[in-house]
């Protein structure tokens, strides 16, 4: 049910929103954040090489107590759309990802550590409301992803959701 809203809210900014190219999308700039999509989760830097071709790193590790805890280093290219809108600036964009992802588990004394190289493909669409905060960007995405664990504990794939947010600087 969230995702058909999601998917509404995604095409109604592409309808309603008039074209006109901004700044998230010039070439050189450098957003820094947080972004979460799973397996990818943690601080994020962005960096646009050109107004379509940009790259993507998600470095984030978390302890759940218990004595487990993760690792999940992810890179990403991005392909960005057109930009548009006016008040509501907005730019669709695809991507690729590949990850690694480690979670430890500790318990009575015996520590196990499960890996996995993981995939991505998917899109979302980021925004910005200059008139808001100038270079400050969120993003929602939607995407399939995969992987496969070492040690024979099993394989996962399916979709993912994720939700960003940066700030965007010249270098």
């Amino acid at each position: 049910m969230k995702n058909k809203y999601v998917f509404t809210f995604i095409l109604s900014l592409f309808l309603f929103a008039e074209m006109q190219s901004q700044s998230i999308s010039d070439p050189g700039k450098l957003g820094v954040g947080l972004a979460s999509s799973f397996p990818a989760y943690g601080l994020s830097a962005k960096y646009n090489f050109t107004e379509t071709h940009a790259g993507q790193v998600i470095l984030g590790s978390a302890a759940y107590g218990f004595g487990t805890s993760s690792l999940a280093i992810s890179g990403r290219y991005l392909y960005n759309f057109e930009s548009g809108g006016n008040k509501l600036v907005y730019r669709p964009y695809a991507y690729g990802q590949l990850g690694y992802f480690s979670v430890k588990v500790k318990f009575l004394d015996v520590s196990e550590s499960y890996n996995t190289v993981s995939f991505g493909v998917g899109g979302g669409i980021e925004g910005t409301i200059p008139e808001f905060v100038e270079g400050l960007a969120f993003n929602v995405e939607l995407g399939y992803v995969g992987g496969s664990f070492d040690k024979g504990i099993g394989s996962f794939a399916g979709f993912a959701y994720g939700v960003g947010i940066h700030y965007y600087f010249d270098l």
